[in-house]
């Protein structure tokens, strides 16, 4: 006697599934190729790594200045010190010129505008300018003409006429 086992095609037996189990075959997987992307996505992933370094770099440079590691990125000068402690960086008739290594004040006159004469004081004060060259500042009369003073690193020149107000230049001494 023949059983349908002894006559089962191979096709058969794959759909009628294990003997034994009674379970179904399972199909193989299917073979998948490795992904191929194209040169468009190539660059544009490319890219977004060099702006993810770039931001990484950028923003530990930030947290190392807001940290204090980072002193600074531009070199502070005595004369960048006195305008940003007086608050007068954004002033037009105060300014911070040759590197650092001077300032340029004018104060306001009777037919010109320019810095408050507190503005002036504050930087003077910063600079530790002897009293004696402030009241010699203050005497000077538009008959005197150009006046000048040393002290410390410094090198003061200044005018005065009612007008135009008091003009004054310091300099840092070259050594």
């Amino acid at each position: 006697m023949h059983t349908d086992d002894e006559h089962a095609t191979p096709e058969s037996t794959m759909a009628s599934g294990d003997p034994a189990t009674g379970a179904p075959h399972a199909e193989p997987p299917a073979l998948t190729s490795a992904p191929v992307f194209t040169k468009r996505e190539l660059r544009l992933s490319a890219a977004g790594v060099g702006l993810g370094l770039l931001v990484g770099v950028l923003g530990t440079l930030g947290i190392g200045l807001l940290a204090g590691n980072i002193s600074t990125l531009a070199a502070t000068t005595p004369m960048t010190d006195a305008a940003t402690a007086c608050h007068v960086t954004g002033n037009a008739s105060i300014t911070v010129g040759d590197k650092g290594q001077s300032i340029s004040m004018k104060s306001s006159g009777a037919k010109s505008a320019g810095a408050k004469m507190t503005d002036l004081a504050c930087v003077f004060t910063q600079l530790e300018a002897p009293d004696s060259m402030i009241s010699r500042i203050d005497s000077t009369r538009a008959l005197d003409g150009r006046q000048t003073a040393t002290w410390k690193d410094y090198s003061a020149s200044w005018g005065y006429h009612p007008d135009n107000g008091l003009d004054i230049v310091i300099e840092v001494v070259a050594k």
